[in-house]
């Protein structure tokens, strides 16, 4: 077996790794871009390699055919049947847990929507954002009646902010390709406390004050359970890091470097993944 099949998927695994932890210096809006680009792409190599693994196990991998495919695929002897098993239980396992995790976002949308929109009778304070053409904010009376109107102004521009940038399709996602390799589970906490600042910046420049932004996340926070519903609660990530960074200054706005960071960011994932998916296509079609 040829181990520089394995290479792509693990040096793009660790660049995810890297850019989690040494987040760019830039607007929180396109660090969750390329935070979600680095993280699909290691979870669609993974894939990739496992059915890769099981294809060269089934045992229809001949040298005739090696020679016909030529280059890098000549070198890949016979994967060994137990590999192959392991890969095909990975991959079983892992479709379950995408479909756990997709009935469990259903079910939890289910139930935020059903608590309706606008302001709810509930003693917790809370506000969440629901998602879909009959969704919206939802802000409990707990949450309204302890807070002033320049304070609800700022939780309602927070919640806006994630329903204008569909924030929950990059959790949706996140949530998904972490099940794939749950490796990415640190990068997926990387990307939501992302959303949550990109959210926060968004309010305040709505509001037009930092400080005003900052102290009410920071009430919200000390004030709402932990039970709140849905997954795009106000005080959701790294409430502590959020205050510092909105007392600290302001994000530059990156309409430059964001999409030339973004764009390196697309071509390292793609020539990441595009020998491995070359190569596994290319077996796929001498195969057949």
């Amino acid at each position: 077996m040829n181990l520089e099949i394995y290479l792509p998927t693990a040096l793009l695994a660790l660049g995810t790794l890297v850019v989690a932890w040494r987040q760019p210096r830039m607007h929180p809006a396109w660090t969750a871009r390329i935070l979600i680009l680095f993280i699909g792409g290691s979870a669609l190599a993974v894939l990739g390699l496992l059915a890769f693994l099981v294809v060269m196990a089934t045992g229809v991998w001949t040298p005739a055919k090696a020679a016909l495919a030529g280059g890098l695929l000549a070198d890949n002897g016979r994967v060994p049947l137990l590999v192959g098993v392991a890969a095909g239980a990975l991959l079983v396992l892992i479709a379950v847990a995408v479909t756990c995790s997709a009935l469990r976002w259903r079910r939890e949308l289910r139930e935020a929507r059903a608590v309706g929109t606008g302001v709810v009778a509930d003693e917790r304070p809370y506000a969440v954002a629901v998602p879909g053409h009959d969704g919206g904010v939802i802000l409990s009376s707990g949450l309204v009646g302890m807070l002033s109107r320049r304070e609800l102004e700022v939780v309602f521009r927070h919640e806006a902010a994630h329903l204008e940038h569909r924030h929950h399709l990059y959790l949706m996602a996140g949530s998904v390709f972490t099940r794939v390799f749950p490796c990415l589970a640190y990068p997926y906490r990387a990307l939501r406390y992302a959303l949550e600042r990109w959210a926060d910046e968004d309010a305040a420049v709505a509001v037009g004050d930092r400080v005003l932004t900052a102290r009410t996340i920071a009430r919200v926070a000390l004030a709402q359970p932990p039970a709140a519903p849905g997954r795009l609660a106000l005080t959701g990530s790294h409430v502590t890091r959020r205050v510092t960074a909105l007392l600290g200054r302001t994000p530059p706005d990156s309409r430059i470097a964001g999409p030339v960071l973004f764009g390196g960011a697309w071509m390292a994932a793609g020539s990441a993944i595009s020998p491995t998916v070359t190569h596994h296509v290319n077996l796929v079609l001498v195969l057949l």
